[in-house]
């Protein structure tokens, strides 16, 4: 057991120490996988390891965890394709590009506006309806944030500016008075990496380390500070004792993400119902086919059986279950897809995003740039939640940052 927990530390350290060596590094897809894997995954792999918790199934899933990140790194490996580098390849107007980012800035605004007129009990609840519509569309703030920041950054006038500042409250206010863990490293990210790909600034080795660590400890204090934020942030995080909630990992009747996805191997295993990516096509009809429009019976005809509910399916074979708001992973939901295969979904992701980093580093790559940066949240979700989430959010980046692309085609 105790090897395999090595191996998955080596792999994560292999990687950081090549990112901390040549800091371009952490902005590519493997060195920013490493980074998730080594905050997210590996102190809770460390807990459940030290409480012997999962017996056999403990092992699996540490090889799968190993096998992922491995898999990260070598589907990274091959040359990019010249078609799709080609395709990528555009030259814009600025002016055109800004007023594209705008436009998705003002439909963000509004439908989040919407959402937040939805009634109490509407959001409490299994969401469901039109809030999934003003979900949405709500989250084209965050491309046109990105849009409008580089405009901005490019020079391209002080109102640029303005229309940036206004789109930065959305994802500041999730950080802040709601603790949202994806729309501040997207925030985060998108400020880092535009500023690599117009002045060529890197992040200090000490930042990347601290970065690391930081999440690390912040990961599992998001929870708690969660709680309190929206009435008070200041008062909120200087409650927190970040240590202590680390430390909680170490009770071995602790929940955790990775315990979920230990329990979901075993299940997997035992029964041998693997889903051989049903759950990915169900995934795509489910957010991009709206009941709302065609009615659910003919949505639900388009699935291939009934997608599945991991907290159901756990909880019918073993009576226990899975800790509400709680993710079994991409570890988990890639292994109930294909087994131990399940790692090369992994692989078909890097490989993806090896063909936008080669094209966003290219002349013309500006639509690649924001494309890639959106993206990389969505990959890195894709660990922490599901791999399933993968394919409908990179397809919903790639619909409108292209819209955008194709209105300001020189």
């Amino acid at each position: 057991m105790l090897i395999y927990l090595l191996l998955l530390a080596a792999a994560c350290l292999a990687l950081l120490i090549r990112a901390m060596l040549r800091p371009r590094l952490f902005y590519e897809y493997p060195y920013l996988m490493a980074a998730t894997f080594t905050a997210f995954i590996l102190p809770q792999a460390y807990a459940a390891y030290r409480s012997e918790w999962g017996g056999w199934y403990l092992d699996a899933a540490l090889i799968m965890s190993t096998a992922c990140l491995g898999a990260c790194w070598f589907g990274y490996l091959p040359k990019a394709h010249p078609a799709l580098l080609e395709k990528f390849n555009v030259k814009i107007d600025p002016a055109r590009f800004f007023h594209g980012g705008v436009l998705l800035v003002a439909i963000g605004y509004y439908f989040t506006y919407k959402f937040g007129t939805l009634e109490e009990e509407e959001l409490t609840t299994t969401l469901t309806g039109i809030g999934t519509i003003y979900l949405f569309f709500g989250a084209l703030v965050y491309p046109g944030f990105a849009i409008c920041f580089y405009c901005a950054l490019n020079g391209q006038g002080p109102f640029t500016w303005i229309v940036t500042g206004i789109a930065a409250w959305v994802p500041l206010q999730a950080a802040i008075f709601y603790g949202r863990r994806e729309p501040t490293v997207l925030f985060l990210l998108s400020l880092a990496m535009i500023l690599y790909f117009l002045k060529g600034k890197r992040l200090p080795r000490v930042l990347i380390l601290g970065a690391v660590v930081g999440a690390m400890f912040a990961i599992p204090a998001t929870g708690e500070y969660r709680r309190s934020s929206a009435e008070d942030p200041i008062e909120a995080f200087r409650q927190l004792d970040f240590a202590d909630q680390f430390n909680q990992y170490f009770n071995e009747d602790a929940p955790s993400e990775f315990k979920n996805a230990v329990t979901v191997i075993a299940v997997t295993t035992a029964q041998g119902d693997y889903e051989w990516g049903v759950g990915y096509w169900n995934r795509l009809i489910f957010r991009f086919v709206p009941a709302q429009f065609v009615g659910e019976t003919f949505k639900n005809s388009l699935m291939i059986g009934k997608p599945r509910d991991y907290g159901d399916y756990v909880e019918l074979a073993t009576g226990f279950r899975l800790p509400a708001g709680s993710t079994v992973t991409g570890i988990g939901d890639s292994f109930n897809q294909f087994g131990l295969f399940g790692c090369l979904v992994f692989a078909g992701m890097a490989y993806i995003f090896k063909n936008l980093w080669v094209a966003a580093n290219q002349p013309g790559g500006t639509v690649a740039q924001i494309l890639y940066i959106q993206v990389s949240t969505t990959g890195m979700r894709a660990l922490t939640h599901q791999t399933i989430d993968f394919l409908p959010g990179f397809i919903y980046s790639a619909i409108f940052i292209g819209l955008v692309a194709l209105y300001a085609k020189e």
